[in-house]
């Protein structure tokens, strides 16, 4: 994805932030952002290759998401479906990934989905990374963090970080590299 697109998604992430009133030190809320546009959210036991899933249905839409999975995975696919959601990658219906495993008219997160081979799901990653950890809260946690964390190792500083925001360290990782942040 170039440069360009990623400040489009990144900027879509805040606004939307801000438009719901969830833009706050971190953790951010995303079960009360996807609330505040009105869509449900469910949990469904997938199986073990599915995290979650979008529906639009009459322009109403529903987030499923497994419960099986870890509370920072399921924060991450719920942000992942809104950015399907607010990127307009939805239609009326549902999107497919594994139509013939699950349902007809599904769209899923699975194990393909976090490669990024395709470029809905990476753009749906680089809004979840976005709207769970946006770009200037990220530089105040550090701040704060170094002034009041006796910080040993970068791994540290990570670790506290993926706490802070309520997400995996692979991901606060990802997102630090993706901003170029050397900390």
């Amino acid at each position: 994805m170039n440069h360009k697109r990623q400040n489009q998604i990144e900027q879509l992430a805040k606004g939307l932030l801000t438009e719901t009133n969830c833009y706050s030190y971190p953790p951010i809320n995303v079960i009360e952002v996807a609330k505040r546009k009105g869509i449900d959210i469910i949990d469904f036991h997938f199986g073990e290759e599915v995290s979650g899933v979008l529906i639009t249905k009459n322009n109403k839409s529903t987030i499923g998401v497994n419960p099986d999975n870890s509370t920072v995975r399921q924060r991450f696919t719920i942000a992942h479906e809104l950015g399907h959601y607010s990127l307009g990658h939805q239609r009326n219906g549902m999107f497919v990934d594994t139509p013939e495993r699950y349902f007809t008219m599904f769209n899923f997160r699975n194990s393909n989905s976090s490669t990024g081979e395709h470029i809905q799901e990476r753009e749906a990653n680089a809004f979840a990374a976005s709207l769970l950890m946006p770009r200037d809260l990220i530089f105040i946690v550090i701040e704060d963090l170094k002034s009041s964390f006796n910080v040993r190792s970068d791994e540290d500083l990570l670790e506290e970080l993926a706490k802070k925001f309520e997400v995996s360290t692979q991901a606060m990782g990802f997102r630090l590299s993706n901003l170029n942040t050397l900390w």
